[in-house]
C-alpha cells in the first residue's frame, strides 16, 4: 500500500479499529470465561488475532480472535487433559496443522459453500446477536458476553433467558441502552452531520460511562449491578502480566489425547475461519476476494503464537468482521489497530475499561445484528425461489438452535438435496414436434448425463407407445454414464420390436454404436440440409439448460420486466454483436442496429427506439458503436449501390464530404477508412444530441450520458472515442414549444 492511499484510509481504519476494540474486549473475556480458561487468555488471543493474523492475512476486513464456536471444544479439552498447559500444546499443534493445510492449498474448501447458506449464516449471526444482547440491554447479565450457544450450562436457553429478564429489569441499564440506541440511529442523519466522522461507538461508550456515574447519585433502583460492567483483571504492574502467563507443556507431545484435540481444533477452527472469511467478503463494499490458502497459513501461525503465549484457539470471527465493515473500515490497519488497543489498554487502563456498561455495548452489537439480518435480505431470498430460500431459512433456524458449524452443515445438506432434485429435472427435458410422419417425442440430453438422470430417462421411455416416433438429441452431450447408456441400449432394442421410430443424433464417437443408421428426423424435406438451422435450436436448448442450472428462476426474473441502463445504436454487421462483445446479460442493453450505425431523424424505427429508451425505460447511457471494417462505410465510398440502400448510405457520403480535406491527406486507404468510421460515429452523436427527444430529456435534468465507441474486428477491442464532453458541449438547442 502506498503512502497516499494509506493516508486516505487511515482515518476510517483507526475509527473502525476503535469500534471493533470496544466490541471485542468483552467478547474476548466472555469466550475465555465460557471456555473455562483464564480470563487473560481471551485478551491474549484477541491481541494475537489482531496484530499477528492481521499482518499476515490477505483479508482487508476480517478480524480474528477467540471464537464462541470453539468454547465447548476448549472446555472439554481442558477437562480431558487435566492441564491447561497440556491444552496449550494442542493449540500449538493445531496451528501447525493449519499451516500444513495452507501449504497444500486446502483453502479451496471454502469455495464449495453455496451463497444461500452463507447468507443464512450471516442472518443467523445477526439474529443471535440481537437475542443475546437483549438481556444485557435490560440489565440482566447472567450470561457473559461472548456466550453465543443456544443451550446454557444452567439448563436455560436463549429464549428462556429473555423470559427471565422480565423479573430482573434494571432501569438504569435500560436508560443507558435507550440513550445508546438513540445516538446510533441518529448518528448518520443530518442532525449530526458535522461530527459524524467521530466514531459513534466511542460516543456511545463515553455517554454510557458518564450515565452510569450519574446514576449512582440517583435512587438505588437506577444503579447498575456490579456484573453489568466489563470485567478485566486489574494488574498492579506490567510485570504482573508476565508472571501470570501460562506456557505449554511440551512433555505431553507423545500424549495421543493432545493430538486428537489438536486435530479437532485445527479442523473446526479452519472451517469456521473459511466460512467467516467468505461471509465478510460478501459484506465488503469493494467486493475484494481473500486468498484462502494464505488465510489458513495466517491462522496457523496465529494459533501457534497464541498457544505459546498462553492463549486459546483463534479464528476469523464474523461478529468482529461484520462490526469492522459496518464501522467503515477500508484496510487491515483496522484489525491491527484493534489488537494494539487491546494490548495497551488492558495493560495501562484496565480500571477505566471496567467502567464501561454492558448495556451500551449491547446497543452497538444489536445494530450490527440488525444490519446482518435486515428484513430486505429475507424478502430478496424469498423472491429468489424455494430452491434458494429453503436452504437459507433452514440454515438460519439451525444455527440459532444449535451452533454455527452444525447449522451450516444442516443448511449444506438441504442445499445439496435441492441440487440433486433439480439435477434430475433441469438437465434433461423433452419436447414434442411434428415431422412428415406425425408427432415426434424429442428428448434433449445435457452435457453430463449421470445416474441422477436415470429416473427421468426411465420415466420418459416408459411413456413411449408402439408405432410412434422418438428423437433423442445428444448434440450437446459430452459424457454419458454407463447406467444411462444401458437404458438407451435397452430402449433401442425395445423400439425395434414395437415399431418405434427411434433416432439418436449427436453422440460422440465412443458412443457411436447407438447412432441411428436411417434418415434423421426433419420438419420438412431432407434433414441434412436443415442441420445448420436445427443447430440454432440445439444451441438455444443448451443455453436454457445452462441458465437454469445456475439459477432455476432465471427466466421468471427476466420475464418480470426490463430496466436496462444502456441504449446502444450499432451496426447490423453479423460480426459485431453488441451484447456478446460487451459481456452483457439479457435485460442490460436496449439496442437498435442498422447499416453503418446511422442516426437519421426521419427514421421512424430508430426514433421510436430512442423515445421508448429515454422516456419509458429512463436509460442513463446512450452509445453509438461503429466498427472498423464496416461494409456500409466501404460501400458508401465505393458506390455501386442503388435503391433504398444507396439512399441510406448517402448520409455516410455526407460525412466524407464534410471532412474531405482531412481524409484526403491520409494516403493509406485502410487508415482513411478507419478515420471515416470514427468521424461517422461522431456525426451520429451530433445527430442524436440534436433530436428533440434528447434535448427535452437534458433540459428536464434527466441523467443522460452519450458516448462514441468503435469496435475493432481485428482484435475484438472496444475503443472509447472520448467525445462526450469534448466536442458536444455546444450543440444543446432549445426545444420548440
Amino acid at each position: 500500500m502506498n503512502v497516499s492511499s494509506l493516508k486516505n484510509t487511515l482515518k476510517s481504519d483507526l475509527s473502525s479499529g476503535l469500534v471493533v476494540f470496544l466490541v471485542a474486549l468483552p467478547l474476548c473475556l466472555g469466550v475465555a470465561l465460557a471456555s473455562g480458561a483464564p480470563l487473560l487468555s481471551g485478551i491474549i488471543t484477541g491481541v494475537v488475532g489482531g496484530i499477528v493474523v492481521g499482518c499476515l492475512s490477505g483479508s482487508q476486513l476480517a478480524v480474528s480472535g477467540p471464537a464462541a464456536g470453539l468454547t465447548t471444544i476448549v472446555a472439554a479439552a481442558i477437562i480431558t487433559l487435566h492441564s491447561y498447559e497440556a491444552f496449550l500444546l494442542s493449540v500449538i499443534l493445531a496451528g501447525g496443522i493449519q499451516i500444513v493445510l495452507g501449504l497444500v492449498k486446502a483453502g479451496k474448501i471454502g469455495l464449495y459453500f453455496p451463497s444461500n447458506v452463507i447468507k443464512g449464516m450471516l442472518a443467523a449471526i445477526g439474529i443471535i446477536l440481537i437475542l443475546k444482547q437483549i438481556p444485557h440491554a435490560f440489565g440482566y447479565d447472567a450470561d457473559a458476553e461472548g456466550d453465543m450457544a443456544f443451550l446454557q450450562a444452567d439448563n436455560n436457553n436463549t429464549f428462556s433467558e429473555i423470559n427471565n429478564l422480565l423479573s430482573k429489569l434494571n432501569f438504569g441499564a435500560i436508560l443507558i441502552f435507550a440513550i445508546s440506541m438513540t445516538v446510533l440511529m441518529l448518528w448518520d442523519t443530518r442532525m449530526f452531520k458535522k461530527v459524524k466522522s467521530f466514531p459513534a461507538g466511542l460516543v456511545v461508550v463515553i455517554l454510557g460511562v458518564l450515565a452510569s456515574i450519574g446514576l449512582n447519585s440517583l435512587p438505588e433502583s437506577l444503579h447498575l449491578r456490579t456484573n453489568s460492567f466489563v470485567k478485566i483483571p486489574v494488574l498492579s504492574s506490567v510485570g504482573d502480566f508476565a508472571t501470570i502467563l501460562k506456557f505449554p507443556d511440551f512433555s505431553q507431545v507423545s500424549n495421543p489425547a493432545v493430538w486428537t484435540i489438536a486435530l479437532t481444533i485445527a479442523f473446526v477452527a479452519s472451517l469456521e475461519t473459511l466460512l467467516s472469511i467468505e461471509a465478510v467478503d460478501k459484506l465488503d463494499p469493494q467486493k475484494r476476494s481473500t486468498p484462502l490458502n494464505r488465510e489458513l497459513l495466517a491462522q496457523g501461525i496465529g494459533n501457534t503464537v497464541s498457544g505459546l503465549l498462553g492463549g486459546i484457539p483463534l479464528t476469523a470471527v464474523i461478529v468482529r468482521g461484520a462490526t469492522n465493515v459496518n464501522a467503515g473500515a477500508k484496510t487491515k490497519v483496522s484489525a491491527i489497530f484493534h489488537g494494539v488497543l487491546l494490548l495497551v489498554t488492558v495493560l495501562l487502563i484496565p480500571g477505566i475499561l471496567n467502567m464501561i456498561p454492558l448495556a451500551c455495548l449491547a446497543a452497538i452489537l444489536i445494530m450490527v445484528g440488525y444490519k446482518l439480518a435486515k428484513v430486505k435480505l429475507f424478502t430478496e431470498m424469498y423472491k429468489s425461489g424455494w430452491n434458494q430460500f429453503t436452504p437459507f431459512i433452514v440454515t438460519v433456524v439451525a444455527i440459532i438452535l444449535t451452533d454455527l458449524l452444525k447449522g451450516v452443515l444442516v443448511g449444506m445438506a438441504v442445499s445439496i438435496i435441492f441440487i440433486l432434485v433439480n439435477a434430475t429435472k433441469d438437465l434433461i427435458y423433452s419436447t414434442e414436434s411434428t415431422s412428415e410422419n406425425g408427432k415426434v417425442q424429442r428428448l434433449v440430453l445435457s452435457e453430463q448425463v449421470t445416474f441422477l438422470n436415470k429416473a427421468h430417462l426411465n420415466e420418459f421411455f416408459s411413456k413411449i407407445k408402439p408405432h410412434t416416433s422418438v428423437w433423442i438429441d445428444a448434440t450437446q452431450t459430452k459424457y454419458i454414464e454407463q447406467d444411462c447408456l444401458e437404458i438407451l441400449q435397452d430402449f433401442k432394442a425395445r423400439a425395434a420390436g414395437e415399431h418405434i421410430a427411434c433416432t439418436i443424433t449427436g453422440l460422440k464417437d465412443h458412443y457411436s454404436f447407438l447412432e441411428a443408421k436411417g434418415e434423421l428426423i426433419a420438419h420438412d424435406h431432407d434433414h441434412s440440409k436443415q442441420q445448420p438451422y436445427q443447430a440454432l435450436f440445439a444451441n438455444n436448448r443448451k443455453w436454457i439448460a445452462e441458465k437454469l442450472h445456475l439459477d432455476i428462476n432465471y427466466f421468471t426474473k427476466l420475464n418480470a420486466g426490463q430496466s436496462p441502463q444502456y441504449l446502444i445504436v450499432g451496426c447490423s454487421d453479423s460480426r459485431a454483436p453488441l451484447e456478446l462483445i460487451t459481456g452483457a446479460q439479457p435485460g442490460e442493453i436496449f439496442s437498435q442496429r442498422n447499416i453503418a450505425n446511422q442516426v437519421i431523424p426521419s427514421d421512424p424505427n430508430l426514433m421510436s427506439v430512442l423515445q421508448y429508451a429515454v422516456e419509458a425505460l429512463k436509460v442513463k447511457h446512450i452509445i453509438i458503436c461503429g466498427h472498423y471494417g464496416c461494409g456500409g462505410v466501404r460501400a458508401a465510398l465505393a458506390g455501386g449501390t442503388s435503391g433504398n440502400l444507396d439512399q441510406w448510405l448517402s448520409h455516410v457520403r455526407d460525412v466524407y464530404r464534410t471532412h474531405k480535406d482531412e481524409l484526403e491527406l491520409i494516403q493509406d486507404p485502410e487508415m482513411q477508412h478507419r478515420r471515416l468510421v470514427e468521424l461517422n460515429v461522431k456525426e451520429q452523436i451530433y445527430q442524436l444530441r440534436s433530436t428533440s427527444i434528447v434535448q427535452k430529456a437534458l433540459q428536464n435534468g434527466q441523467v443522460l450520458n452519450i458516448y462514441g465507441w468503435v469496435y475493432d474486428l481485428a482484435d475484438g477491442m472496444l475503443h472509447d472515442l472520448q467525445v462526450q464532453d469534448i466536442e458536444l458541449n455546444n450543440i444543446v438547442k432549445p426545444v420548440l414549444a
